[in-house]
């Protein structure tokens, strides 16, 4: 009885974090200054090095970002060593921000509720000895 709880309760939760709850938001270099701690960044800087910042390890003071992640050299490696980095706005090619997407999200719970409410429907119809 536990295990069909848990699962009923997982599959929704993991269904949720895969499919699209937060899209990637570009910020212009106006937005830059007015930049609030908050969401995941990732920074493109104009020598082709590519940051990664988690959630409250950066802020921005004085046109200066100043952060503790990841970075990676180009796009087809990986964030593979850690850094506490100090990058002049003016260095900065484009900022990338995690942003949650009320709209899939949403669209996304209702889709869950209408198949657990299908599934127990059809359930409810079957015969008590199943199908033969």
């Amino acid at each position: 009885m536990h295990k069909k709880y848990i699962v009923s309760v997982l599959i929704p939760v993991l269904l949720i974090q895969l499919c699209g709850c937060f899209s990637i938001k570009e910020i212009s270099k106006d937005e830059m200054i007015e930049l609030k701690d908050g969401d995941d960044l990732i920074v493109y800087t104009k020598d082709s090095t590519i940051y990664s910042f988690k959630e409250s390890n950066y802020h921005i003071s004085n046109d200066t970002l100043y952060g503790k992640g990841y970075i990676k050299s180009s796009e087809d490696s990986d964030f593979n060593a850690e850094i506490e980095s100090v990058i002049a706005l003016t260095n900065i090619e484009t900022i990338q921000q995690d942003e949650l997407n009320p709209f899939t999200t949403t669209l996304l719970v209702i889709g869950i509720i209408l198949v657990a409410v299908g599934v127990g429907a059809l359930i409810a119809t079957l015969p008590v000895g199943g199908i033969r």
